[in-house]
């Protein structure tokens, strides 16, 4: 049986892993109250409402930033520091075996990219074809201020691909294993990990990926080719995604 003290410590862990999810919640709807209001003051349609909102939200984004990079060096901290980061991203993990590793890198790249344009045929279904999502999303992106987009391809892949790394699998799997088998934290890690993406489709997406990321993080305990697969993965897709 599981002593109150260590039951408390992996509610800790989880409560740590899911409070990303709860800031981005929170933040994203009082964005969206924000909106609405200065919206129906204008006498806005429900759907010029609706891409206001999103517009709002990729527009004033950077908080995504803030919570990784604040989150994660706290987190390094709790993990040992500078020699746990280090360890965790020594270059040794790509030179010993450099084809191996880009093995890897591309792998992972391919895994969350296919899963990415998935999540994009599945969604162009639901606005009656690829042609009628693609204009709506080009209704929210041109919109943007170009400071927005410059941050989402230029900043974004790399605070997420360094500090959601430490989150959810440098901090999480270690952590969770200490409580439970290493599958089941993998499993629990790549839940947070989807939640923090927000909850719809790319929910699920997300959590698949970090299920992925996982797997390679519970076998090799290097966040290095991780994170170099995490940064490619998100500039190519924020890059298409925001400038193209």
């Amino acid at each position: 049986m599981i002593g109150k003290s260590k039951q408390e410590r992996l509610w800790f862990i989880i409560l740590i892993l899911f409070i990303p999810c709860l800031l981005n919640i929170s933040i994203s709807t009082i964005i969206g109250f924000i909106t609405v209001r200065a919206a129906l003051a204008e006498g806005k349609s429900f759907g010029e409402i609706g891409l206001d909102i999103a517009r709002n939200i990729f527009k004033y984004n950077f908080y995504w930033s803030i919570i990784q990079v604040g989150l994660g060096l706290y987190l390094v901290k709790l993990m040992g520091g500078y020699k746990w980061l280090k360890d965790q991203f020594s270059f040794k993990d790509f030179s010993l075996s450099p084809v191996k590793s880009v093995l890897l890198i591309s792998a992972l790249f391919i895994i969350a990219s296919t899963l990415i344009w998935s999540e994009q045929l599945i969604m162009a279904s639901f606005y009656g074809g690829w042609r009628q999502h693609m204009e709506y999303w080009k209704n929210i992106v041109q919109a943007l201020p170009f400071w927005s987009k410059a941050y989402m391809v230029l900043i974004a892949p790399f605070t997420a691909g360094v500090f959601e790394e430490i989150i959810w699998r440098g901090y999480g799997i270690s952590k969770l294993e200490q409580h439970m088998s290493t599958t089941k934290a993998v499993i629990v890690q790549a839940i947070a990990f989807g939640f923090w993406h927000g909850i719809s489709l790319h929910t699920l997406v997300t959590a698949l990926i970090g299920l992925a990321y996982g797997l390679v993080y519970a076998k090799r305990r290097r966040l290095l080719n991780i994170s170099i697969a995490h940064i490619v993965t998100d500039i190519v897709g924020f890059y298409f995604a925001f400038m193209a």
